[in-house]
């Protein structure tokens, strides 16, 4: 079966392969920041670059089967990879790196819709369809949209606001090399005309496999990259909360040593200062007091903390722990876990408007080896939840990492982390399994 075309279509051939590949693009980069005046870099860029490829074809490109032929074929396919590098980077604030990676997407996308077009054309229908001016534009609009229409459902969950993963040189030169290596292989069978109809619908499923297979490492290779660095991130979330415990810690026995200091040089005044000013400093600084005993030293510092932010911002925070034991918890698992919960507790309630009652109630208690920890808080807005843990809006840094700890120390426990909106009101539940004696 002959695989007739318009000459037009012939001649801006690559041109409209690197249109097509612009296409597949945006379904990689649509997480990824613009640049400003967008459309219209887009629109220069893309018209320079098809005009490119248009010459490029003229004085590069060898017809037949020859390997100089051969060679100029791939030379021509590597010349639309660089141009399309370019104008992904011309068109969003992004490293070179991030425009590699996500340019190798985008062609792959197109070869997998090349792909398509391949295969449906073995039918007698689609082929004669192709072989007029406006047929063939329509043979690529059913063949390329049916493939970026699959290719964007699958993707979509990996590709969506992962711009920062994009950013890396290793696996945008292993995004190239993946590319290369594909485009290299397509043109070993596809320039050889010796073939069959079944021969050239076999290649094109392989093609097809081979691309979705390239896509699915690419995107595999930057899921481990996104893995290793939340576990990065979580150490030093752990790192950071070790100092902020030990500094806390310290101000806290500083602060009580100088209040007991004080205590003692006010009754050393008594008699000596009328008892009306005695009582004012008596009651200036017992502002320095520890407000908080749980029974626990951990807490304790802690909720001395907190109390004293929420006084600061009109919050009620009211504490009901019952000198319950959290002996079996460690230190620095007790601070962060209660630290975590207070703190998007506090910024909720903080953010909510002028008028709400602003309240965070916090209790515990211990049955047997199973220690439960409720704690429920007025909340603004709705909240996104994934997978089961709240994306806090006011974490730009650490992107929900603080619930993700919790949840963490929840599990080291053989516990459950429960969270939840009722209305406008925030419910977070924890249990925690104490290691049975013996």
């Amino acid at each position: 079966m002959s695989s007739y075309m318009p000459l037009w279509y012939r001649d801006w051939r690559s041109a409209l392969v690197l249109l097509q590949s612009v296409l597949g693009l945006f379904m990689f980069s649509y997480s990824l920041k613009k640049r400003s005046a967008f459309p219209l870099r887009l629109l220069l860029s893309l018209a320079a670059g098809m005009a490119f490829m248009f010459l490029a074809v003229r004085h590069i490109y060898v017809p037949g089967t020859t390997p100089e032929a051969m060679a100029s074929h791939a030379v021509v396919s590597v010349i639309s990879y660089v141009i399309l590098i370019g104008i992904t980077w011309c068109c969003y604030d992004e490293s070179v790196w991030s425009a590699m990676f996500a340019a190798a997407s985008g062609y792959l996308a197109q070869d997998i819709g090349g792909s398509v077009k391949t295969l449906l054309r073995q039918f007698d229908f689609m082929n004669r369809l192709a072989g007029a001016d406006l047929g063939i534009l329509l043979v690529d609009m059913i063949c390329y949209g049916l493939a970026y229409a699959a290719i964007f459902c699958l993707i979509r969950p990996f590709a969506q606001s992962r711009e920062g993963n994009f950013d890396n040189k290793i696996k945008a030169v292993f995004s190239a090399a993946v590319l290369l290596l594909c485009i290299g292989m397509a043109r070993l069978t596809q320039d050889n005309p010796d073939r069959n109809n079944m021969a050239v619908a076999a290649e094109a499923v392989l093609q097809i496999i081979i691309d979705a297979l390239a896509i699915a490492l690419q995107f595999g290779v930057m899921e481990q990259a996104r893995l290793s660095s939340h576990v990065e991130t979580m150490r030093e979330l752990v790192h950071q909360q070790r100092v902020q415990y030990e500094a806390s810690k310290e101000s806290a026995q500083l602060i009580a040593e100088k209040y007991h200091d004080l205590k003692h040089l006010l009754r050393s005044f008594q008699g000596a200062v009328p008892q009306e000013q005695l009582d004012r400093l008596k009651q200036s600084i017992a502002a320095y007091e520890r407000p908080a005993n749980s029974g626990n030293e951990v807490l304790d510092i802690l909720l001395a903390e907190k109390l004293g932010i929420c006084q600061q911002r009109g919050i009620v925070l009211t504490c009901s722990l019952g000198q319950t034991d959290f002996s079996f918890v460690e230190e620095l698992d007790l601070y962060s876990l209660f630290q975590n919960a207070l703190n998007n507790a506090i910024n909720a309630v903080s953010a909510l408007p002028e008028g709400v009652e602003r309240f965070i109630s916090l209790s515990a208690t211990r049955d047997g080896n199973m220690l439960t920890i409720h704690m429920e808080n007025p909340c603004g807005e709705d909240i996104d939840f994934v997978d089961g843990l709240p994306r806090t809006k006011d974490d730009p840094d650490w992107h929900g990492f603080g619930m993700k700890s919790m949840d963490r120390i929840t599990r080291k426990y053989d516990g459950m982390l429960t969270a939840q909106q009722r209305g406008r009101m925030f419910f977070l539940d924890i249990l925690l399994l104490a290691p049975e004696e013996g």
